[in-house]
């Protein structure tokens, strides 16, 4: 797979060579050519490139450096994690490490043997590759920490921090949440019928069903066990909100779980739901909305379970 490499200068013979050079170096590289910082950042906009070798026009006229420009391109580099290899005039200390610190990752200084310049790019390069071969091991990382194993669905400790942000956002904006809790009808006895591994298909299908079903911006979560928390953050009226729930109920319903390619057979399994509303009178923090949810949730079940109630905050609390 070919790299991307911009090389910015003025002169075009003095390109030429440089790319001539490089494409005859170990590494096969895709060369995008510009004459000035402002053409490479139109190429940064639209390219995707690994390296960036700069020779700085600036610098041919010692012993200062007007690093300026140089500052501004680096500032609007995708998150500044492209190597930049800078090309300069020979000159003091304190004036390379103004080149460093204005975002170079290396320094040549004229005159240079084009086979430096070749060598210099390889090692950069391997440093870009082993930088993100790291970075990418602390995303999956991360998700790992916030994601349930068994559904694929964010875990409980991930939902408490979504709902403390979404609330702030909420409070700041006058919006409101709507969090609903969701739990599987006789679960146990799926699990007693039918064995603990057919019950951990029925919840994988079920967060299969959820991700389908909601919007790039509502949330999923399993909070434990059976039991979901689902969360709609954007504005909406609460019929549209218990429309979703409803929606949700019907689908879940209306599939059948553990049914195979090929073969006949399946079952059909019910879920309960429970709705609440952030700000409510008495719903000011994450675990309060979680509680009503998870009153609501509880009052389904009472009405003979396969629905989905909202909780009503003027009603007492029985479970209390």
């Amino acid at each position: 797979m070919k790299r991307g490499l911009l090389l910015v200068k003025k002169e075009r013979g003095q390109r030429r060579k440089m790319r001539e050079a490089l494409k005859e170096g170990p590494t096969a590289y895709r060369i995008y050519e510009a004459e000035t910082l402002r053409q490479g950042l139109r190429i940064l906009s639209k390219e995707k490139v690994d390296l960036i070798i700069y020779d700085d026009p600036a610098s041919a006229h010692p012993p200062e450096m007007d690093l300026s420009p140089l500052s501004s391109f680096v500032d609007q580099r995708v998150a500044q994690e492209i190597p930049l290899l800078l090309i300069g005039s020979p000159h003091d200390a304190p004036q390379k490490q103004k080149a460093l610190d204005n975002g170079a990752w290396d320094y040549i200084t004229r005159p240079y043997r084009i086979q430096d310049l070749v060598l210099r790019a390889e090692v950069l390069l391997r440093i870009k590759a082993t930088q993100d071969k790291l970075k990418q091991r602390i995303r999956k990382l991360e998700r790992q920490s916030i994601i349930d194993p068994l559904t694929g669905l964010y875990n409980r400790k991930y939902l408490k921090e979504f709902l403390q942000r979404e609330i702030r956002r909420a409070e700041r904006q006058k919006g409101q949440i709507f969090c609903m809790m969701m739990d599987v009808d006789h679960f146990k006895r799926i699990n007693d019928d039918l064995g603990h591994l057919n019950g951990d298909r029925v919840l994988q299908e079920i967060g299969t069903i959820l991700r389908d079903l909601l919007r790039g911006y509502d949330f999923a979560a399993r909070y434990g066990g059976d039991e979901f928390t689902i969360v709609l953050p954007q504005r909406m009226e609460e019929k549209a909100a218990m429309e979703v729930a409803e929606r949700i109920r019907r689908t879940i319903a209306d599939h059948v779980f553990g049914l195979r390619k090929g073969k006949k057979g399946g079952t059909r399994f019910t879920v309960s739901i429970g709705l609440a509303t952030f700000p409510s009178p008495g719903i000011d923090t994450e675990e309060t909305l979680i509680a009503a949810a998870d009153d609501a949730l509880y009052g389904a079940k009472r009405s003979g379970k396969n629905c989905a109630l909202i909780h009503q905050p003027n009603e007492p609390n029985e479970l209390a």
